[in-house]
């Protein structure tokens, strides 16, 4: 077993002389774990990891599953800059964010996110900060659709319209 741990961090490119930020928007299954392999490294006490997954109700309803679409390049974007912002408030050693698109069926991974720092306390916070900022930030949609035919688009609650600053407004 601690051969594999080696390998997928050597396979990483996780070092301890370089910080390491790795943001994705895929369409592929979000393989559970990975993103904590690429955040291991030798000067990191605490590793935190976020996943988020399609849940099977919501108000009452059943979910079948998720439609997610993103805007590739401006999401990218700022996840970098929420990786920045994160770097700002904590000593961290590696970041990693990872958001799936297209369809995601229940008990999947749709969103998982990764930090590394000599303490606990600082990822786990880290981690807790990018995942509020990436559902209030970040261009990326999800429509629920639920037995019966009936579907919902859903836009970040979180999200405040810099232009008009009031909440609830899509976020462009």
């Amino acid at each position: 077993p601690r051969r594999r741990v080696e390998r997928i961090t050597k396979m990483s490119g996780a070092s301890s002389s370089a910080n390491i930020d790795s943001v994705e928007i895929t369409s592929a299954p979000l393989v559970l774990g990975a993103l904590a392999a690429k955040v291991v490294c030798p000067s990191a006490g605490g590793i935190a990891t976020f996943i988020g997954t399609t849940r099977e109700t919501f108000e009452g309803k059943r979910v079948l599953r998720l439609e997610y679409e993103a805007y590739q390049p401006m999401a990218e974007q700022e996840m970098r800059a929420i990786c920045q912002k994160m770097r700002e408030r904590w000593p961290l050693r590696h970041i990693a964010m990872a958001h799936r698109t297209g369809i995601v069926p229940c008990a999947e991974a749709s969103v998982e996110i990764a930090a590394s720092s000599a303490h606990r306390n600082e990822a786990l916070a880290a981690v807790q900060f990018a995942i509020d900022e990436l559902k209030s930030k970040v261009p990326i949609w999800k429509k629920e659709i639920y037995e019966g035919e009936e579907a919902l688009w859903k836009q970040n609650k979180e999200c405040v319209h810099p232009d008009s600053g009031s909440v609830n407004e899509p976020c462009s």
